[in-house]
C-alpha cells in the first residue's frame, strides 16, 4: 500500500520524537537506581547509627540503601575513590588526608561535629602530658579509622616519637570495657556526642575526659579544626561529671557522594539530612546542621541547588518516583521541542510542495509533448501523441488532490485540450 506523502510525514516526526525521547531518559536524565550503596563506619558508631536512620527514610521512598561497614572514614574516601568501587556515598571528615585528590567526590554537605575524645585513667594524659605516654597502653581505634589517625596527628603534632609507642587497635566498645576494668591506660575516639560510649565514658567517676586548654590555638593554626566546650556535669548531673568545663577539638563530618550519583537521589538524601541532623544536640542549635560548610571537596550541583531553593519543586508535592517521571518528561520534551514544533511549522509547506510537484511532473509531461508539435508531425507520431495524451488527460482525472489545488488540476485538464487541438488532423 502507497502511503500519501501527508501520512509518511507523520510517521517521519513520530518516529524522531519517540527515537528522541528514548535517547532523553536515557542520556540527558537516566532513572535512578532503585538501590545505592552506602559505606559507614564501624558496627556500634555514630556512622553505622545515622546510616540506619538514612536507610530507614529511603526506604519509604522505594529505594534500597545497603550499608557496608567500615573502619572509618579513611576506608570510606578510599572506597569512594575506587574507580572499581560500587560504593555511592559514605560520610568522611572534613580536611581528611586524600580528599584534596578525590576529584570524582563530591559533597553534600557538613552534617554533625566530631569530637576527638580522650578519656584516660593515667594521671598524666589526664593532665594533658602527652609527652610521658611513652610506656602507657593507649588504645586509638581500628587502622583506617578516624580515630586512629586523629590519635597518631595529635601525638606527631606535639613531637612525640610514634616509634616508642605501642598503640592497641580496639573497637570502641572493647576499649570502653578495658579502659572501665584499669588494663588500659587511655582511650582516642573521634565520635558524635550521642555515641553511647561516650555516653558511658562520661558518666564513669574513674574515668577523666582530657581538656585540651590550647584548643584554640589547634583550630587557629588547622582551620578543620574546630573548638567545643563539654559543660561540666552534662556526663551526671549526680555525680557532676565532668567537674569543670572541657575544651576538645573537632573535626566536621561531611556526607561525600560519587558525582555520577543521580541528581533525584542526592536531593533524596539532603531531604533525609534534614530531618536526621537538624535535631538539636550537644554541641550545635536546631537546624545548624546539614550546612553547606565545605572544605577541598566542592559541593555537588544538586546540593548547591538544595541549599539555595530547598527540595525539588516536583518533590515537595508528589511521590518520589512520580516527580522523578514528571520531571524526566519535561526534559526529555525540551529538546524534543526544538525538533518537532519546527518540523510541525514546516507541515503546511511541505504538504503544498508535494501536491504541486505531483501536478507540475504531469505539466513537465504535457510540455514535452507539446514540443514535438512543433515541428511535421508524420502519421505515426500523430498516433502516438495522441495516445499520450489521452493517458495523461486520464490521470489527470484520476488525480486525487484536496480541493484547494483543484484550479491547478482543471488548468492542466485545459491545457491538455489545447495541445490536443493542435494535433493535425489524420489524412
Amino acid at each position: 500500500m502507497k502511503l500519501s506523502p501527508r501520512l509518511l510525514f507523520f510517521i517521519i516526526i513520530a518516529s524522531i520524537s519517540i527515537i528522541g525521547l528514548v535517547l532523553a531518559f536515557d542520556l540527558i536524565n537516566p532513572t535512578p537506581p532503585r538501590t545505592v550503596i552506602m559505606s559507614t563506619g564501624p558496627e556500634g558508631s555514630a556512622y553505622a547509627e545515622f546510616a540506619g536512620q538514612y536507610r530507614d527514610h529511603l526506604a519509604s521512598n522505594g529505594i534500597n540503601l545497603e550499608l557496608r561497614s567500615s573502619g572509618g572514614t579513611v576506608e570510606n574516601l578510599d572506597r569512594l575513590n575506587d574507580p572499581h568501587g560500587d560504593v555511592d556515598i559514605a560520610f568522611i571528615t572534613m580536611g581528611s588526608a586524600g580528599t584534596e585528590n578525590s576529584i570524582h567526590v563530591r559533597s553534600l554537605g557538613a552534617m554533625l561535629f566530631e569530637p576527638l575524645w580522650v578519656f584516660a585513667v593515667d594521671p598524666d594524659i589526664a593532665r594533658g602530658r602527652f609527652k610521658l605516654i611513652q610506656d602507657k597502653r593507649l588504645s586509638i581505634g581500628p587502622e583506617g579509622s578516624r580515630s586512629n589517625s586523629s590519635a597518631r596527628s595529635l601525638l606527631r603534632l606535639l613531637e612525640v616519637d610514634l616509634d616508642l609507642l605501642h598503640f592497641l587497635t580496639l573497637d570502641p566498645a572493647d576499649a570502653v570495657s578495658e579502659i572501665k576494668a584499669g588494663t588500659i591506660d587511655a582511650v582516642f575516639m573521634v565520635t558524635h556526642s550521642i555515641t553511647p560510649v561516650v555516653k558511658e565514658l562520661m558518666a564513669t567517676q574513674n574515668v577523666t575526659l582530657v581538656d585540651f586548654k590550647r584548643a584554640s590555638a589547634y583550630a587557629a593554626l588547622y582551620p578543620q579544626l574546630k573548638k567545643l566546650t563539654v559543660p561540666a556535669g552534662v556526663g551526671s548531673l549526680a555525680n557532676n561529671l565532668p567537674p569543670e568545663d572541657v575544651n576538645l577539638l573537632a573535626t566536621t563530618t561531611i556526607l561525600a557522594v560519587r558525582d555520577d550519583l543521580h541528581p533525584a537521589i542526592q536531593s533524596l538524601f539532603l531531604d533525609a539530612a534534614s530531618k536526621i541532623h537538624a535535631i538539636p544536640d550537644l554541641f550545635h542549635a536546631e537546624g545548624s546542621f546539614p550546612s553547606e560548610q565545605t572544605f577541598r571537596i566542592p559541593l555537588s550541583t544538586s546540593a548547591s541547588r538544595y541549599y539555595k531553593s530547598g527540595q525539588p519543586f516536583l518533590q515537595r508535592f508528589l511521590p518520589f518516583w512520580l516527580a522523578v517521571l514528571v520531571m524526566q518528561i519535561l526534559v526529555a520534551a525540551i529538546p524534543l521541542i526544538g525538533i518537532v514544533y519546527p518540523a510541525l511549522k514546516l507541515i503546511p509547506s511541505v504538504f503544498s510542495w508535494a501536491m504541486r510537484r505531483r501536478i507540475f511532473r504531469l505539466y513537465g509531461e504535457l510540455r514535452r509533448l507539446e514540443s514535438r508539435l512543433g515541428k511535421e508531425v508524420k502519421e505515426q507520431d500523430r498516433e502516438e501523441i495522441a495516445e499520450k495524451l489521452d493517458d495523461l488527460d486520464r490521470r489527470v482525472r484520476n488525480l486525487k488532490v484536496p480541493t484547494a489545488y483543484s484550479n491547478l488540476v482543471f488548468a492542466l485538464r485545459m491545457h491538455v485540450d489545447v495541445v490536443r487541438a493542435r494535433l493535425p488532423v489524420s489524412d
